[in-house]
């Protein structure tokens, strides 16, 4: 079931990734772990360094994607930027992307919430 999971989450990273250059911005590092999880993507939208979290979901059976963003996992992704970032002050955001796929792994939907908040 793991591999299962893990393959979902990496098709879900490929399309969030893929719609985001496309929006114009630069890939910086994909996959960026720390003691408090991982950091699907960092990404730079012009002089902006984007911390996106890719939540990704076959079906909506139990729920969309966006309600798998919770205020404990904004805070691990806020959390694992400050680790990134070291102290340096640059301006920065959070990103959440939505991906919805059909059983054979295909998009149903791919939605871009720039600069989210707390839930």
């Amino acid at each position: 079931m793991k591999y299962f999971n893990r393959k979902t989450g990496e098709v879900g990273e490929d399309l969030a990734l893929g719609l985001l250059l496309k929006k114009g911005y630069e890939l910086v590092l994909r996959n960026f772990s720390t003691r408090f999880g991982e950091i699907d993507l960092i990404m730079r939208d012009k002089d902006i360094l984007v911390f996106v979290e890719v939540k990704t979901k076959k079906g909506l059976d139990f729920g969309t994607p966006e309600e798998m963003f919770t205020r404990n996992k904004y805070q691990k992704v806020k959390n694992m930027a400050l680790v990134y970032l070291k102290g340096k002050e640059v301006p920065c955001r959070i990103d959440m992307v939505a991906v919805v796929l059909n059983i054979e792994n295909e998009p149903v939907s791919v939605k871009h919430y720039a600069n989210v908040t707390q839930p």
